[in-house]
């Protein structure tokens, strides 16, 4: 069950997107993202689990459109257990790492699967539930994502992104649950589409410290001058991302 926050905005999209997860008896059930703090959208993702035991949250990755509504959990789910990467997030249970399982009901299906996947954060994860890929930021539902930096990496986005076509090659999973947008009902195309946009904008870059851009604000006006004033500072940061991955290359491939 998707619930959509009433946080729309540049990087936002439409809103954060909540999930809820049942269990096959649907006896319980977990919450992926709780999102910003909205009672609105707090009274609208518990109504959805309704009498259901509420076994787990999942925070995909530290930013606050996903986390905020943890600043409340007291409030709402004191003794429900917190998985997430970093230990400040994490309540009631150890930080999750690749290849945990997070169980929220009694048959063996009912459980996520957590695929370390950083790049848009260095926290990053995505989760596989029948056949489903939530993908948190890494992944959205329209247009691309933004590495952020300096919490982020271009090179482990890259490497998220492989892996992710791996594991759908594989039939780890059919679709793709985004934090913000629409499901993706064709994760072959748009993975590939992510990971060729992420390529052509290296070689922008490139281009542009060829041409004698010297700083992130210099190669941005030529790298991303069209884009929106009001998404420039994201721009900045994906900039600056690039630029620590070029240098980071080895002096043959840089």
């Amino acid at each position: 069950m998707r619930i959509r926050a009433n946080n729309p905005g540049p990087m936002t999209l439409t809103g954060t997107n909540t999930y809820v997860v049942f269990s096959q008896d649907d006896a319980s059930a977990v919450v992926i993202d709780p999102g910003p703090e909205i009672a609105e959208h707090r009274e609208a993702f518990l109504a959805e689990v309704g009498p259901r035991s509420l076994r787990a949250i999942v925070l995909t990755h530290q930013h606050a459109d996903h986390s905020e509504m943890l600043g409340s959990i007291g409030k709402w789910a004191p003794d429900v257990p917190v998985y997430a990467v970093l230990d400040r997030f994490a309540r009631h249970t150890d930080p999750v790492a690749d290849g945990d399982e997070i169980s929220f009901g009694g048959a063996p299906a009912d459980v996520l699967r957590v695929v370390a996947t950083p790049g848009h954060t260095s926290d990053s994860i995505s989760l596989i539930h029948g056949g489903t890929l939530y993908s948190g930021d890494t992944i959205l539902g329209e247009g691309t994502t933004i590495v952020t930096h300096p919490e982020g990496s271009l090179r482990d986005y890259l490497h998220s992104l492989d892996r992710l076509r791996s594991l759908l090659d594989d039939e780890a999973f059919a679709v793709i649950e985004p934090a913000h947008g629409p499901r993706i009902d064709d994760p072959a195309k748009v993975i590939d589409h992510y990971r060729a946009h992420r390529s052509e904008r290296i070689e922008q870059v490139r281009a542009a410290l060829g041409q004698g851009a010297k700083t992130a604000g210099e190669v941005c006006d030529i790298v991303y001058h069209d884009v929106d004033p009001s998404v420039r500072p994201a721009a900045e940061q994906i900039v600056k991302a690039q630029l620590a991955y070029l240098d980071a290359l080895p002096a043959d491939d840089a």
